[in-house]
């Protein structure tokens, strides 16, 4: 009886033992995650995004994008998207457009994707009359469209670099982080710095300013295209330029956000994003 209970209570105490095992790996693990999520990543006005945050949209985008790499300069631009989306939440709370913040824990991402629309709307409206086009900015955009272009493009973060990359792609020498657009027509085109290589000629490469740092275009080729009379396409023409003109303005009205607010970036933590680390 004795030797019967003394392997009973045995078998007991390492029951127990593994069960306490096993909560001290959940309890580490759980630390583990907890300090993931703290990690900070960058702040926007004091606003913390946290690398758990961070992840999640690199996630995200890479679903949206399939041919995303997972490089410094594109985890920045991904970076750059977040510190956005933060300075227009905030822009949109000043300007009372979320009322009540109680639902926004349950329906955070309909609650910031409704919150920004609302503000760009808002936006649009207070710079209604600004957005206007001229005839010689319609003949332009038409005799854009009597071309296909193939280039490619890259960007740069300083003019420096973009000179040296422009160089390179003359000799036909440049390959790293490339990206090459095949066909374009200019309809298809709603980026103002990549429209200037429907002015260039085929072997001309150049350096434009762009929202994030400089863009270089090669143009590797160019076809001459009939579109349909001027007549026909008018008004279509002329949508379409008001409407990048007021991606224009939403685009410059960000960077003003950004510049009179403080935004610290943890480049250590961001780098073991770009590099697996």
């Amino acid at each position: 009886m004795f030797l019967g209970g003394w392997g009973e209570i045995k078998g007991r105490f390492i029951g127990i033992g593994i069960l306490l095992i096993f909560l001290s790996v959940l309890l580490v693990s759980a630390c583990q995650n907890k300090k993931q999520e703290e990690k900070v990543i960058a702040t926007v006005n004091d606003t913390p995004i946290t690398l758990a945050e961070f992840e999640k949209e690199m996630a995200s985008y890479s679903k949206r994008q399939p041919t995303f790499k997972m490089t410094p300069r594109e985890t920045e631009e991904v970076l750059e998207t977040i510190i956005e989306k933060k300075l227009m939440i905030k822009e949109a709370m000043e300007k009372g457009l979320a009322e009540d913040e109680r639902f926004r824990d349950t329906i955070k991402i309909f609650w910031e994707q409704t919150l920004i629309r609302d503000l760009i709307n808002t936006k649009n409206k207070e710079w209604a009359d600004r957005f206007f086009v001229t005839e010689d900015e319609i003949q332009k955009q038409y005799n854009r469209m009597h071309y296909r272009i193939s280039v490619i493009a890259a960007r740069a973060g300083n003019k420096e670099e973009a000179e040296a990359i422009r160089k390179k792609m003359l000799k036909g020498e440049y390959n790293k982080g490339r990206e090459i657009m095949v066909p374009y027509f200019a309809e298809d085109i709603d980026s103002l710095p990549l429209q200037n290589a429907f002015e260039m000629q085929k072997g001309e490469a150049g350096v434009f300013d762009s929202d994030k740092g400089y863009l270089v275009i090669y143009v590797i080729k160019k076809e001459k295209i009939m579109p349909p009379q001027l007549k026909e396409i008018y008004a279509n023409i002329k949508i379409a330029l008001i409407e990048q003109k007021k991606q224009q303005a939403i685009t410059e009205w960000i960077k003003g956000l950004r510049k009179a607010s403080k935004v610290d970036i943890n480049t250590k933590v961001l780098k073991t994003v770009s590099y697996g680390q």
